[in-house]
């Protein structure tokens, strides 16, 4: 009986978390990107700075690979560290 939650939660993400993903791809335009490099350029924490130049600029190599899932990946690792 304690599996059942787990199963459903299981089941949830499963159905979701593409969709999810799927969601972010306008993240993954030379636009977004130049809004984001506007953004962090503004951020006075210089480690917190450092972390979103690092993920925006992989998130940059993966949009030039095709790769949109990692470039998806990165993309929220920047926000998360410009705390949006």
């Amino acid at each position: 009986m304690h599996k059942v939650p787990l199963l459903v939660a299981f089941v949830a993400v499963m159905t979701f978390g593409p969709a999810y993903g799927q969601g972010n791809k306008d993240w993954c335009t030379d636009a977004h990107m130049a809004q984001m490099d506007a953004q962090v350029a503004k951020m006075t924490d210089a480690t917190k700075k450092k972390a979103a130049q690092e993920h925006l600029q992989a998130s940059k190599d993966a949009m030039k690979k095709g790769d949109t899932a990692g470039c998806i990946k990165h993309m929220e690792e920047a926000h998360k560290s410009m705390g949006i």
